[in-house]
């Protein structure tokens, strides 16, 4: 499970919900063009084009033009086929659930709070509805006989229906609360919509009446779609799949062998159909919904979305903004974006262009181009890497789960393990000269080495509580914190650490000192302290935010940001006393933030989120360091990796042109 939120308990698990509900509730390869909202000020840098989920992929049947929707309000179009995605300006700033797709030109997107849009230019322009509920939209579909009646479905059995294009729309009835997640229609008559507790509401009258068919299912179904003007297919959680062949008065269940919750489905005929879901599974049947066999797509990710072309041709979908295509039915798929999608638990820059971030699975990346730019460098370790600190431009420091410890001397290029002391899980690092340094971890964990980890010495806390951070201001007076509202302060290099008493409960996850008696503590539920006196003594803040906080940076004593669950971004500029909340461009939880004051700042997170801002948020401005010429890019080149295997999906290549 990953990182910081599995430290925190039953807090923490509504963060795993693989399921669909809690998905939508709560919530591309060559080159990529942005039209990124300037008053956000921020800029996707893993991954790209972008790292928000994916809920609703769609293509034209030229197979060239096509459109993805998700959380945050994003819509990205391309015009090759995937290779290339530009962003699209949506006006909504919420999560889109389903886009539809009339023709080229002419295009309709659902998303929650009640929210329609429609195009009638590709998209240049989204011109919002007015629909009359506040209800999320998860599925939006019109009659392939008549593109001016359409239908939408959400939550407590909300339908509303529109016979003018999409300009209006009006709520039929439908005798349900039963949250609906997918509508399809076979011509203007006959519709099928499906949601939780295995809910089927049926109509052959456009949606003047809606009847539920009982007893056929007790599982969420979650996509529904026309094979031919009477043959549907449903499917859903469990590997459940369902087909009609008289419009929905009758089902059949057809068997999957497989037990992963599906969330989307799609035919290109009355024979050929796939379904994706949980886990990478991809079904594919060739004989109308009989039988299905089952191809896993590498990595496993959430695929949330399906669609196909024709028989070869198809796109997939999902978390963390990942596009997939096939060119072989759905046998074997190929990214169309780029980057990690490992939650990234920390990442340290040493200038503003050098940087390093760690995570998942031993996962290591490097940037010499202030992140315009992220590359794998292989750590030979399978291990969750929690925390990454360097000390000078070539020596620098990761730990992680199983008692990891990680060097390297040359800036980041290789790393070696460490034979460490423990092999309890460590969470923080902190190195004040190439050779003397601290690791803390769980179960109140302190170790040092004074000579770069050949040997280590356990310096006695008294507390069993887990040590999230800790930070040496040089050899002798340093601080660790951790969960129970655990601060620890020691004098003398940690031969003795002293319990700072504060009295707190609350879960702390980081610290950072602007100096050697400015700093800050940010933890469970908005909770913010500090210190003027080096940490002798810590002050409670009002932050405005209840969201957990998982990282602070200061620029300076004054200028600081906290980051956490939800996307939430937090600034002060006066030492805490007032907090301004920073609008994102994602809601995905933001583990760890590095800021070197005005634009130099980077967030990431879950999903392999970095984002960059690209306006100021602050006056000061960190003085740059000098480097040599192994990471200024000079006369020594850093190695690439060359034929390393990085566990990730392979990547999509456009057809070469004749």
């Amino acid at each position: 499970m990953p990182l910081k939120l599995l430290r925190i308990g039953n807090t923490s698990i509504a963060f795993f919900q693989t399921s669909l509900v809690c998905l939508i509730i709560l919530g591309f390869a060559s080159t990529y063009s942005f039209a990124q909202d300037p008053l956000k000020g921020w800029q996707w840098q893993n991954p790209l084009p972008q790292g928000n989920s994916i809920n609703s992929i769609k293509f034209t049947s030229d197979k060239r033009h096509g459109w993805a929707v998700g959380g945050d309000g994003v819509v990205l179009k391309t015009n090759d086929g995937g290779f290339d995605w530009e962003e699209q300006e949506s006006t909504a700033n919420t999560t889109l659930y389903c886009i539809f797709i009339k023709d080229k030109s002419n295009l309709v997107i659902s998303g929650a709070r009640g929210t329609l849009l429609t195009t009638k230019n590709g998209g240049e322009k989204w011109v919002a509805r007015k629909t009359n509920t506040r209800d999320h939209l998860f599925s939006v579909a019109f009659a392939p006989d008549n593109p001016l009646h359409g239908w939408a479905v959400g939550t407590f059995g909300t339908i509303i229906a529109t016979f003018d294009g999409g300009k209006t729309w009006k709520a039929q009835a439908t005798n349900t609360n039963a949250h609906l997640f997918s509508v399809a229609f076979a011509n203007a008559k006959e519709g099928i919509a499906v949601g939780s507790r295995g809910t089927i509401l049926i109509t052959n009258n456009g949606g003047v009446e809606w009847k539920e068919r009982k007893n056929v299912a007790s599982v969420v179904l979650t996509g529904v779609t026309f094979t031919s003007q009477k043959h549907a297919i449903v499917v859903g959680y469990l590997g459940t799949i369902l087909q009609t062949d008289n419009a929905g008065e009758t089902w059949q269940p057809s068997p999957t062998l497989v037990h992963t919750d599906l969330y989307a489905v799609s035919f290109v005929n009355d024979q050929n159909g796939w379904a994706a879901g949980e886990g990478g599974v991809v079904l594919t049947t060739g004989d109308g919904g009989h039988i299905w066999l089952p191809v896993n797509v590498r990595t496993s990710p959430r695929l949330g979305a399906v669609f196909f072309a024709d028989e070869s041709v198809g796109w997939a979908a999902g978390a963390d903004g990942l596009v997939l295509r096939t060119d072989d039915g759905g046998l074997s798929w190929r990214r169309l974006t780029q980057g990690g999608r490992d939650d990234i638990a920390n990442i340290f820059f040493i200038d503003n262009s050098h940087g390093w971030a760690v995570g998942e699975h031993g996962r290591i990346l490097f940037t010499n181009s202030g992140g315009k730019s992220w590359t794998v460098r292989p750590s030979n370790s399978t291990s969750n890497l929690n925390a990454v600190a360097f000390v000078n431009e070539r020596s620098g420091w990761a730990v992680g789960d199983k008692g990891t410890i990680l060097h390297s001397v040359n800036g980041g290029v290789t790393w070696t393990a460490i034979t460490g002391p423990v092999s309890e899980s460590l969470f923080g690092v902190s190195f004040v000269t190439e050779n003397k340094g601290w690791v803390v971890g769980a179960r109140g964990a302190v170790w040092t080495t004074d000579d770069e980890g050949n040997t280590w010495k356990f310096q006695q806390t008294n507390t069993m509580s887990w040590l999230e951070d800790v930070k040496f201001l040089d050899e002798l007076h340093g601080i660790a914190i951790g969960s129970n509202g655990t601060i620890l302060r020691t004098e003398d290099g940690g031969e003795k650490w002293k319990r700072v008493d504060r009295n707190l409960k609350e879960w702390l996850y980081a610290l950072a000192f602007a100096d050697a008696v400015h700093g800050y503590i940010v933890g469970a539920h908005g909770l913010v302290l500090r210190t003027e006196d080096g940490g002798q003594t810590w002050k409670d803040l009002e932050s405005g935010v209840t969201a957990n906080l998982f990282a602070v940076a200061a620029a300076s004593r004054n200028d600081v940001l906290a980051v956490g669950d939800q996307g939430k971004i937090i600034s002060s500029k006066d030492a805490g006393q007032t907090w301004e909340l920073q609008e994102t461009i994602t809601s995905s939880s933001l583990f760890s933030i590095a800021y070197r004051g005005g634009t130099n700042v980077w967030v990431a997170g879950r999903g392999g989120a970095i984002l960059r801002r690209v306006d100021p948020i602050a006056t000061v401005s960190l003085p740059v360091s000098r480097l040599p010429p192994l990471l200024k890019g000079g006369s020594t080149k850093i190695p690439d990796a060359g034929g390393f295997d990085d566990g990730d999906i392979p990547r999509a290549l456009p057809p070469k042109k004749p």
